[in-house]
């Protein structure tokens, strides 16, 4: 697909832009009755040519009118390079000057200019709007387009029509080919039904390769769809790649389901979210932008209404900038002003999916003028407070910053909970194994910490550390707090740290620090690795008092408050302490405690489960009055314990009777 390209037209109204494409390829851009009635062009039109060198072009015809910029916006996002035309007899007008400007915010880096009517007008006119097209070039701060080469044409006599060609291909043949190892993304422009195939998108793909019969989701609202057919100009095709324009036979969604403006991505790939961060710059006539001012966000094929909220940003924004003159009043006097640049966080009213680097341009809700346009940093962020200038530091680094900074970033901000590699992946809108790359050298730099979990974390090594600080003191507290317990539970100690964490990442924490030789784990429990427990003269009577009385009850224990009313030994009224010491002997395995919360002396379960093998042999079943009559319990302790003997294996459960094994 190297050879593959795509240019956009840009220009006034009526100043030839679709009887240009229509001599350069054969084909009328102009589809609907109503462009070709009243001559002008209305919606997108596409046309597609081969250059004499073999270089295939596909041309997207906008239209001139400033009512249909909307339009025009829909088909400039993912072209190589434009063809800005200027007719002859008129020179530059003001869409030229808007469509200029829209291209310099969209960072188109190529173009041709194509005068064109040059039959209509003498030499020394063309000579002087060539002129005044070379001011206007120079006068952006686009230098890429200042150079670009203007071409003398005329659809009636067929002058020059071939130095265009010649130069669309110089300047689109030194144009780098787009990667096809990206993240699938195509903005779909246009939406139709042809008979006999059903529902038909087109557009141009942004990144990524799509192919017949895979499956592919719709954006934002998640619809999913298999691709039944492919053509690239024109042409059937099994496979298409970033560069291409092409149209795409979706079965499973009918045509009023699609929207222009949605993206068509590979299922789970992209994130549509409310909140872009940004970079954004105000053309020089623009006017000032205020805080949460209401504005029309453009990208790809779609137009989103949003609320700009400004960022302080210390380094670029005017009043903004002045963290210590009442930051907390931003919301009342920022205002980003005309010609400037600054930081900004979009708040958009319908969610959409867009990737850090992706251009955009901002309107004015009304009227409906280009203000400015900008480039995402952040494509699915937190909510912002505007006079937080942590904020800017970190949207500055995420701007400036390499991929692993960014993914540092971003596995910094998200705390213990770190982030899952899809998370990364919609992040970052590149594809798993991109990231997985990514992820393992942010490893081996030692920015971030890998989990093995379902599905595996990256953390960053500074917040893993925090968790570790933060279970070693709530181990240590709880030590404080509750001296005769051996060890605090760990589902205990998860709640009292951070109960949303993911298990993985919560014993990761604790397999650390058990290796650093800070704490010991003991079966379900955490202790601090120097912590015993001492009991003092008192505590051992107790302990004695309470062994002794589970011991003489059998199996028919006691209730603790039975235990600590008073004999063998337990001095009544013990209360919490004659807590803390049973459970320090259910800890020690002295006592045992069933599911139920019925507490028995360790010897008498093991005298009963020896005298269950001698009185009944393997395969023999009992009832529950059997197992009662022989034990010499009542139900209430009958069903616990035949309970504890099935789940140490000693019997099993066979309908209504047990059968020992």
């Amino acid at each position: 697909m190297d050879n593959y390209r795509v240019v956009g037209t840009a220009g006034h109204i009526d100043h030839g832009k679709s009887a240009l494409v229509k001599t350069l390829t054969g084909t009328d851009p102009d589809r609907l009755q109503e462009e070709q009635d009243r001559g002008i062009t209305i919606d997108l039109g596409f046309a597609h040519a081969t250059l004499p060198g073999g270089l295939r072009l596909a041309f997207i015809d906008v239209p001139g009118h400033e009512r249909f910029v909307k339009n025009m916006l829909a088909g400039v996002g993912g072209i190589d390079a434009v063809l800005m035309v200027v007719a002859a007899d008129e020179s530059i007008m003001p869409q030229t000057r808007e469509h200029l400007a829209i291209c310099q915010l969209l960072g188109v880096e190529r173009g041709v200019v194509a005068i064109t009517k040059a039959d209509l007008v003498d030499s020394e006119m063309i000579e002087l709007v060539e002129l005044e097209i070379s001011e206007l070039l120079e006068d952006t701060s686009h230098s890429s387009l200042s150079d670009v080469e203007i071409v003398h044409t005329s659809v009636t006599t067929g002058a020059g029509i071939d130095e265009l060609r010649a130069a669309l291909e110089r300047c689109l043949s030194a144009s780098p080919a787009r990667a096809s190892n990206g993240l699938l993304r195509l903005p779909v422009d246009r939406v139709f039904t042809m008979k006999g195939f059903g529902t038909v998108v087109t557009g141009t793909l942004l990144g990524g390769r799509v192919e017949v019969g895979e499956r592919v989701e719709i954006l934002p609202d998640g619809l999913s769809a298999t691709v039944r057919g492919i053509q690239v100009h024109g042409v059937a095709e099994s496979a298409a790649e970033a560069g291409q324009r092409l149209a795409l036979n979706l079965h499973g969604v009918g045509r009023e389901q699609i929207d222009r403006g949605t993206v068509i991505g590979h299922p789970s790939s992209l994130r549509a979210s409310h909140l872009i961060d940004a970079r954004v710059r105000l053309l020089p006539d623009a006017g000032a932008l205020k805080h949460l001012q209401r504005l029309r966000f453009h990208h790809g094929a779609a137009e989103v209404l949003c609320r700009v909220a400004l960022l302080s940003d210390s380094e670029e924004s005017g009043e903004a900038d002045d963290a210590t003159a009442g930051a907390h009043n931003l919301s009342e006097r920022a205002k980003l002003p005309a010609g400037g640049s600054g930081l900004v966080q979009l708040r958009l009213e319908s969610p959409y999916p867009v990737a850090p680097g992706d251009r955009f341009i901002l309107r004015r809700y009304s009227p409906v003028t280009t203000i400015g346009g900008g480039v995402v940093i952040d494509p699915v962020p937190a909510k912002h407070r505007g006079a937080d200038l942590a904020v800017a530091t970190t949207l500055r680094r995420l701007e400036n910053g390499s991929d692993i900074d960014r993914m540092a970033t971003w596995i910094g901000e998200a705390g213990p909970s770190g982030l899952t590699l899809n998370d990364l992946a919609t992040r970052h809108a590149q594809p798993a194994a991109a990231v997985t790359e990514l992820l393992e050298r942010a490893a081996a730099d030692g920015v971030a910490e890998l989990i093995e979990s379902s599905p595996p974390r990256a953390v960053a090594p500074e917040a893993l550390e925090g968790l570790m600080t933060t279970i070693n003191d709530t181990v240590a507290a709880y030590h404080a707090t509750h001296p005769l317990r051996p060890t605090m539970p760990k589902e205990e100690l998860r709640s009292a740290v951070a109960p949303q964490l993911a298990v993985a990442i919560f014993e990761a924490a604790i397999a650390r620090l058990e290796q650093h030789e800070r704490v010991r784990v003991e079966l379900d429990g955490v202790a601090a690795v120097r912590h015993r427990v001492v009991l003092d003269d008192d505590l051992e009577e107790l302990r004695a008092g309470l062994l002794a009385s589970f011991a003489k009850a059998r199996l028919k224990p006691p209730s603790l408050e039975e235990a600590l009313a008073g004999g063998d030994g337990v001095e009544a009224g013990s209360g919490d302490r004659g807590r803390e010491v049973l459970q320090l002997l259910i800890h020690q395995g002295e006592l045992v405690r069933l599911k139920d919360g019925m507490t028995f002396h360790q010897e008498a379960l093991e005298r009963l489960v020896d005298g269950l093998r001698q009185q009944y042999p393997r395969g023999e079943q009992f009832s529950v009055a059997d197992f009662k009559d022989w034990a010499g319990v009542t139900r209430k302790h009958a069903i616990p314990l035949l309970e504890y003997l099935d789940g140490r294996r000693i019997t099993r459960r066979v309908g209504n009777v047990r059968e020992r094994l």
